[in-house]
């Protein structure tokens, strides 16, 4: 049995739960493990394993949803 890294920790399902500078991270649709902060009120995240130019991304909570569901 092997342990997956998932660093910080898991996203709340409302962006009013969570806090600024905290990591989170959560399973994309894809399978992919990502990883998540907010900082004045932006978020930034980041596929664990790479991705290319879409492993990554900076937006609103809207945007950083969409991204997750691809």
């Amino acid at each position: 049995m092997t342990d997956e890294f998932r660093p910080g920790r898991p996203l709340p399902s409302e962006e009013r739960g969570t806090q600024e500078r905290l990591l989170y991270h959560i399973q994309r649709v894809s399978g992919e493990w990502c990883t998540m902060s907010r900082e004045e009120g932006s978020w930034q995240w980041r596929q664990l394993r790479g991705g290319g130019d879409d492993g990554y991304g900076r937006g609103s909570w809207r945007e950083m949803h969409a991204w997750l569901a691809k």
